[in-house]
């Protein structure tokens, strides 16, 4: 089989933002599709090694730069002036709404990866019905009155600097103890993989990282706090395939935390859900020393639940 076919368009949101948008087509017509998320400070062209895997197994793979990421138009790390949660996650219906226009009858799958699943989780509560499967990686239970704390902070600092400041205070708290544990450390960014060359492929990307806007913060928290009830949950569909996978050493959520968002699924009535942890793993699985056996087993679910072989 050819490598994949790699193609780049752009989408025009509901309120004109532009969409920049990237596809990895397979040989002849896709046995189903994958809608890919990523997450905070990074930008989707880091999934191109999964998308081929996934092209080679016969998927059409889709998945776009956030507002405030990768090569989307505006500030970096800023989403919108209001409402700015709601526009991400409509964003993700856009790119929904033209991979059902390409493929009308073909199974989607949702891969979200941490900052993404929470948007995934939330694209689920409005428009789970469209889906086959939604993967969560590097995810977590989002405890509300964990959040209060830094909802407070990001309100006090975005009327100090503007949402579109960036506080050093609230960045710190946010990512400060994430390689706590891993010490001593080479970079900041330890804590995505033991896989050094991949922490340094992500230190030296122009794409990767902050700044992160006051804005930013207030929306995501806000996301978060929205999510983090058995009620939101409820609104996702019972009998959609959800797969919780991810590393027992990632900070944002690890056993801990994905044991934990499991358990909210079940005690839903969620009637399939799984929980896959890799030992020792941290937060990026695709990018991590056994990224290819998470790939062949997350291909592997895939396949199961889209029917797709």
């Amino acid at each position: 089989m050819n490598d994949a076919r790699h193609e780049e368009i752009v989408l025009a949101a509901d309120d004109g933002h532009e969409i920049h948008l990237q596809s990895w087509m397979p040989d002849g017509d896709p046995v189903g599709v994958i809608q890919l998320l990523h997450g905070l400070g990074e930008h989707i062209r880091r999934y191109e090694r999964f998308a081929k895997a996934a092209a080679r197994r016969g998927y059409a793979v889709f998945g776009h730069d956030h507002r405030g990421h990768g090569l989307s138009e505006g500030d970096r790390g800023y989403f919108a002036d209001e409402d700015g949660w709601h526009k991400i996650v409509e964003d993700v219906r856009v790119v929904h709404d033209h991979i059902r226009e390409k493929y009308e009858s073909k199974p989607v799958v949702l891969v979200a990866h941490s900052m993404g699943s929470f948007i995934g989780e939330t694209f689920a509560m409005h428009y789970g019905a469209r889906l086959q499967g939604l993967l969560l990686s590097g995810s977590s239970w989002p405890q509300r009155i964990q959040l209060l704390p830094g909802r407070l902070l990001a309100r006090l600092e975005s009327f100090r600097v503007g949402k579109r400041g960036n506080s050093g205070l609230i960045n710190a708290l946010g990512f400060s103890a994430f390689n706590r544990r891993f010490r001593p450390v080479r970079t900041e960014m330890d804590w995505l993989s033991r896989d050094e060359a991949e922490v340094d492929k992500y230190v030296a990307d122009p794409l990767c990282g902050g700044p992160f806007t006051c804005g930013l913060w207030l929306d995501f928290l806000g996301g978060l706090f929205e999510l983090g009830s058995d009620h939101a949950l409820n609104r996702i569909p019972a009998d959609l395939p959800i797969l919780i996978s991810g590393g027992s050493a990632d900070p944002v959520g690890g056993e801990k935390g994905m044991t934990r968002l499991a358990m909210h699924y079940m005690q839903t009535l969620h009637q399939r859900v799984k929980l896959k942890i890799y030992p020792d793993g941290r937060h990026e699985m695709l990018n991590e020393v056994n990224r290819d056996e998470v790939t062949t087993d997350w291909l592997d679910w895939i396949d199961q639940v889209s029917g797709s072989k």
